[in-house]
């Protein structure tokens, strides 16, 4: 029996069996390769009917090729095995020649050369990136145009809402530049904001109506309380600066003495250079109780409405005492203060430094004492909303200076919560009827605690006055808020200042 030949290695030229469009060269008994391990050998190269091998030399083709005929027929799936070798047949006689075999079916239109059908690959491949990228800017550019017409048009409304709301302001501005405070109710409770010209007019009206039934009032107060004042004096903003110590003439050193004294240091300063009601003023707050002295002073009596039998112990055990850290001195000069002493303290401190300050101990406890009053202030609700004070000046008009620049009000400086108050004394108690005065009133803007005087209400020899003072050299700055009307035959003028003092 004949032997089949053995596979040859590397794979001959005649045996290299090609495949192409995944059918197979039939005319070959070679195992079934592939193009891919065929290439391993030689350069396959298809054109047209047949395909050329070069065979290969490192890689690269030597220069001999072949052509090779495909003479492809039916595509095989799968592959048939290769076969057998035929039996051995007797001879047979000889016979008329075979028919012609039939003309083979016209071959698959050859593929393109590999090199060909990558780089078409890699060039749709870039191409579908391309347009990817096209797609990707095309939708942001989108976006970005939907973006900017919402930006435009929100710009739009908005430039059409301010021309709006200026309109607006341009026609209430006459109501925007008025003062507003709030009237308290006959239930003493505060009302809601009104401009100041419609309070005052009831506040006046109401003074009136109390004045008639008194047959025009019973005191006269030609001496004036410490709420008002009779000539507006005010310093440089300097001497505001330069603080108290400096202000009053006297050396450190006597100052700080007098303090670490204590009570016996007021107590000689009163008695040497106080006049006789300032000494009966502080016998009353230092050695006797509330309800002890009956005498009626031109705003009342003192510690009227306290309980009685309270000693200058009492008031310093008080709660706003303790929050401050006040001892005796500072609650007994505190309440010398608010009594009918206050001349004596105030009046020579308006001679704008000019001599030796009589009560140097006395006016620097009133003045660290307010100051530290402030902890009750920063404790309270509402500790950093504003605030608005009333000072009330009768007769007087302010100077050009003082509007333009501010002023430093030398002595302390007394103010009311209570509106009431302050017109009461800007009207100089009303004695000798109203018509043809002139009232002056301060609207201090407290806008936190820390520009608030202290609320002496606690401590007061006369509580009712709602006051809340302010220490020595209290730096007073316009606003710029000012109004003058007159109603009843009186002439009012309001002036908005903010004010300011050392710590």
């Amino acid at each position: 029996a004949e032997q089949p030949p053995p596979s040859p290695s590397p794979i001959p030229l005649e045996d290299c069996r090609i495949k192409v469009d995944d059918c197979y060269d039939l005319n070959s008994n070679a195992p079934a390769i592939t193009q891919e391990e065929c290439a391993l050998y030689y350069d396959v190269t298809k054109v047209d009917n047949t395909t050329r091998l070069c065979a290969l030399s490192d890689g690269v083709c030597d220069g001999s090729s072949e052509e090779v005929p495909l003479g492809l027929t039916e595509c095989p799936s799968p592959l048939p095995p290769p076969p057998s070798p035929p039996p051995p047949t007797p001879p047979t006689p000889p016979s008329s020649p075979p028919p012609p075999a039939p003309p083979s079916p016209p071959a698959s239109p050859p593929a393109p050369p590999r090199s060909v059908l990558a780089n078409t690959c890699d060039e749709l491949e870039y191409i579908g990136s391309a347009e990817a990228l096209l797609d990707l800017a095309a939708s942001i550019m989108i976006g970005l145009a939907v973006l900017y017409w919402v930006v435009l048009f929100a710009g739009f409304l908005s430039v059409l809402w301010s021309i709006r709301k200026t309109a607006a302001v341009r026609r209430y501005a006459p109501l925007a530049l008025q003062i507003h405070v709030r009237r308290k109710l006959p239930s003493g409770k505060p009302g809601e904001l009104e401009p100041l010209p419609v309070v005052l007019r009831h506040v006046l009206e109401s003074l009136q109506a109390t004045l008639a039934q008194s047959g025009g009032g019973e005191e006269s107060r030609e001496d004036l309380h410490r709420f008002a004042v009779q000539r507006l004096v005010t310093g440089r903003p300097v001497d505001s600066a330069l603080g108290i110590m400096t202000f009053m003439r006297v050396p450190d050193e006597v100052v700080y003495a007098g303090m670490a004294e204590g009570l016996a240091a007021i107590e000689r300063e009163v008695a040497s250079r106080g006049s006789d009601d300032d000494r009966v003023c502080l016998r009353y707050i230092l050695h006797a109780r509330t309800g002890d002295l009956p005498r009626r002073w031109s705003n009342g009596v003192m510690d009227a409405g306290r309980p009685a039998g309270m000693a200058l112990q009492d008031f310093v055990d008080l709660p706003d005492s303790v929050t401050a850290g006040l001892r005796a001195p500072h609650v007994a000069a505190l309440r010398l203060y608010t009594s009918n002493c206050f001349r004596s303290l105030n009046t020579p401190l308006r001679s704008a430094g000019e001599v030796e300050y009589p009560f140097p101990v006395t006016l620097s406890f009133i003045s660290d004492a307010i100051r530290r009053l402030r902890a009750v202030n920063a404790s309270q609700r509402g500790a950093n909303q504003p605030l608005d004070l009333w000072r009330g000046m009768a007769n007087l008009d302010v100077a050009d200076a003082f509007l333009a620049e501010g002023g430093t009000e030398f002595a302390p400086m007394s103010t009311t919560s209570s509106l009431e108050v302050a017109i009461a004394y800007a009207l100089g108690g009303g004695s000798g009827g109203l018509r043809g005065r002139r009232a002056l009133l301060f609207k201090l803007r407290a806008n936190s605690f820390i520009d608030r005087g202290a609320d002496l209400s606690y401590c007061s020899c006369f509580a009712a006055e709602a006051e809340v003072c302010y220490p020595p050299l209290t730096f007073l700055a316009p606003s710029g808020r000012r109004e003058a009307f007159e109603h009843g035959g009186v002439t009012f003028e309001v002036v908005e200042v903010l004010p300011s003092f050392s710590s």
